[in-house]
């Protein structure tokens, strides 16, 4: 097998993820060919996969595309597949593309429908890792994106207090108190979101492009969010980053070697959840799970001072826990 199309994750974050098994795969075949939405192609525009080829689909296709698309699949003369999603649609819809041979994990009882699959793990597995296991079902070796960090940074920090679900979000309030010590420190602080907030006297920048967006985090000197996708693409730029964790599982989903990182978390004995919020756990009196709630600005603002006061290139990847 000389060349395959890849459905990439349907996430930000996750397709970021697979950065490292996108290029191995660059490396060891003729042709890769890589399907995503037109939503997060320009992330590939901006972290190109060499000697790639990219396919979009309107995102509210997925994963019932139309006819049009299955036709420019169909045309592209690739009859293997590999799917990064877990689900069983991914392999239908490849399926009527006119992709005949199909590799991935076999989840959702997908099995029948691939060529050689791989069990899940029955481990905690670190998402890139995850997904650098399924070159074994093409005998390659990994081989990891490279990443710059040489860019100087200024004495900006950008904070970004938004998450896919509320829940994961840690409580503005306490942004906006952690952005006023880091001021008084002498940083410049600026806060990125996809909608309007308040953030009182600092500067808020709304809806960024990704080009925007990463233009601003290859030159801060730290980001500090959520468990999101924001984050990993800030490591991907260059950033060192915190991040704040809560119901989500840092050792799953934490962030990646690239960049010095502090991951802010409070281990309770439900951590991490299945996230089917206050079905299986009570909320504090804020809304938010316990898990985000106890954690404080003082320990937010002591891992940020910590890696500011760090050199840009020295990594770290211990992750900060406590109770």
């Amino acid at each position: 097998m000389n060349s395959i199309l890849v459905k990439l994750p349907n996430w930000i974050g996750d397709i970021l993820f697979s950065y490292d098994l996108l290029y191995s795969l660059s490396q060891n075949l003729d042709r890769l060919v890589m399907l995503t939405s037109q939503e997060q192609s320009e992330l590939l525009q901006i972290f190109p996969i060499p000697r790639s080829e990219v396919v979009t689909y309107a995102s509210n296709e997925w994963p019932r595309l139309k006819r049009n698309t299955l036709i420019k699949i169909n045309e592209l003369g690739l009859d293997s597949g590999l799917l990064l999603p877990n689900s069983i649609g991914s392999a239908l819809t490849l399926r009527r593309a006119g992709i005949r041979h199909l590799y991935g994990y076999d989840t959702e009882r997908r099995s029948f429908l691939l060529e050689r699959s791989l069990p899940c793990p029955d481990y905690k597995v670190p998402m890139p890792e995850y997904y650098l296991g399924l070159l074994k079902l093409f005998g390659f070796q990994p081989e990891h994106y490279p990443v710059s960090t040489s860019v100087v940074k200024n004495k900006v920090v950008l904070l970004h207090p938004g998450a896919s679900k509320i829940q994961r979000a840690w409580n503005l309030d306490r942004f906006i108190q952690l952005a006023e010590a880091l001021r008084q420190k002498g940083f410049e602080v600026q806060f990125v979101s996809g909608e309007d907030l308040a953030v009182g006297s600092f500067p808020l920048k709304i809806k960024p492009s990704l080009k925007e967006f990463s233009n601003l985090l290859r030159n801060c000197s730290l980001f500090i969010g959520n468990d999101s996708g924001p984050m990993h693409l800030a490591q991907q730029c260059g950033a060192a980053v915190v991040g704040i964790y809560g119901p989500g599982d840092p050792l799953v989903t934490g962030p990646r070697t690239l960049t010095p990182h502090r991951v802010i978390y409070h281990s309770y004995p439900c951590s991490p959840c299945r996230q089917k919020f206050f079905k299986e756990c009570n909320p504090a009196p804020s809304g938010k799970p316990y898990c985000i709630e106890t954690i404080t600005t003082e320990e937010v603002l002591r891992a940020s001072l910590e890696l500011l006061a760090t050199d840009i290139t020295d990594h770290t990847d211990s992750p900060r826990q406590g109770r």
